[in-house]
């Protein structure tokens, strides 16, 4: 009697547990759900961009010379004026080409002199030929060489004139180049590049090669913002913006865009647009090069219906069951062709799923502009789907 009891005890234990696992298997996880509440706020659209500051306007110095540098007058952070000496190429050899042409411009003048002299005594001569051939004192081969070495005399002269121009222009020349050894700040400005050292040899054959380069004023700046094709559109000049960089992370600076560029920049088939932005740097803050981060400001609207992104992108898991007393106003079937409106789903006092069509008006970053005439501000709407078991799992873990 005992073991009976025995094997029935053993069987029926495992047959209660089992028909209690089955019952509570079998019943649903009871569904809670995240919401948010309705807001009436102000919700920006955005255009995030990196870019590089760089001055309103960079002077490239170079030099037309190739040579020797002799002498530096400014080096990095160097505040210089306009026309002020900044450098000394060697003039030494430019100073003897000069030298040398005005040599050769004595040389020539003096030529010219003895020229007009020989021409004046010819003239004379020729004069006095045609009196004497008048009356047949001499013959008319003696004339015609008298005129021949008139002529020549006056082409001589001519000659020299000529010659004089030229050596006056190698002249010029010449101290023009002389005078491109002296490299001075085109601009009033600070340099921010200084390329060359004492001893240097430069090259100027190809082209000018950059001594210098001098920001005009740092007190106003440019950001050079890329932005995706896809955003480009969005933004024109006058839109405002703030950017940060990394020497002052928590400050933000503001700007504005004065120009959306045409060139593309194509990077690893991504297309870009450059977009410039003025910047106030009175503060002296900003250095050009630096990186900014940067927020344009597409559109603004303010005293709005606003409801979190994700509530948009809510679905319950089964709709209909949700929803078998909370039918939507309008439950006319549309045909598949239908476009599907966007829907929220707001809980009602029953903690019952209620669906909401809305429109949607201007997208953030995080909020979404919505116009429904069902919502009203302190409504809750649905952004997220969590099982009671799964919460207080979640719950337990946070206890101490």
């Amino acid at each position: 009697m005992k073991r009976t009891f025995l094997v029935v005890a053993l069987v029926a234990v495992p047959l209660a547990l089992y028909a209690t696992h089955v019952h509570y298997a079998d019943k649903p996880a009871e569904t809670k759900y995240l919401t948010a509440p309705v807001e009436k706020g102000t919700v920006r659209s955005e255009i995030n961009s990196t870019g590089t500051i760089k001055p309103l306007v960079e002077v490239l110095v170079g030099s037309q010379l190739s040579g020797t540098i002799k002498e530096l007058y400014a080096d990095f952070e160097s505040t210089v004026k306009q026309g002020q000496l900044i450098a000394l190429i060697d003039p030494a050899t430019f100073k003897a080409e000069v030298d040398q042409a005005q040599a050769d411009l004595v040389a020539a003048r003096a030529a010219l002199n003895q020229a007009q002299v020989t021409h004046e005594d010819e003239r004379r001569t020729l004069n006095r030929k045609v009196s004497l051939i008048s009356n047949q004192s001499i013959s008319q081969s003696d004339y015609d060489a008298a005129k021949t070495r008139a002529d020549r005399a006056e082409a001589q002269v001519l000659l020299e004139q000529a010659r004089i121009e030229q050596l006056e222009a190698k002249l010029r020349k010449a101290q023009v180049q002389l005078d491109y050894t002296r490299i001075v700040a085109p601009v009033n400005g600070v340099v921010t590049s200084r390329n060359v050292d004492v001893g240097q040899t430069v090259a100027a054959s190809l082209q000018a090669p950059v001594l210098f380069k001098i920001a005009e004023d740092l007190s106003r700046m440019q950001v050079h913002a890329s932005v995706d094709e896809a955003d480009i559109g969005r933004i024109e000049a006058g839109k405002g913006a703030v950017f940060t960089v990394p020497a002052f992370p928590d400050e933000s600076f503001f700007a504005r865009v004065k120009q959306v560029r045409n060139e593309p920049k194509v990077e690893q088939n991504v297309v870009t647009y450059t977009v410039v932005l003025d910047v106030d740097n009175s503060s002296l803050k900003l250095r050009p090069g630096m990186t900014a981060n940067v927020t344009i400001l597409v559109n603004e609207v303010r005293d709005v219906l606003l409801v979190p992104e994700a509530a948009l992108r809510f679905k319950p898991a089964s709709s209909m069951k949700e929803r078998k007393d909370h039918k939507p106003a309008s439950s006319t079937k549309k045909p598949p062709s239908a476009k599907v409106e966007p829907t929220v789903w707001k809980l009602d006092n029953g903690q019952q799923l209620v669906p909401v069509k809305v429109r949607i008006g201007l997208q953030g970053s995080e909020k979404v502009q919505v116009l429904s005439e069902e919502l009203k501000v302190g409504d809750r709407v649905v952004v997220q789907a969590a099982s009671k078991k799964a919460a207080e799992k979640h719950l337990k873990g946070l206890r101490f």
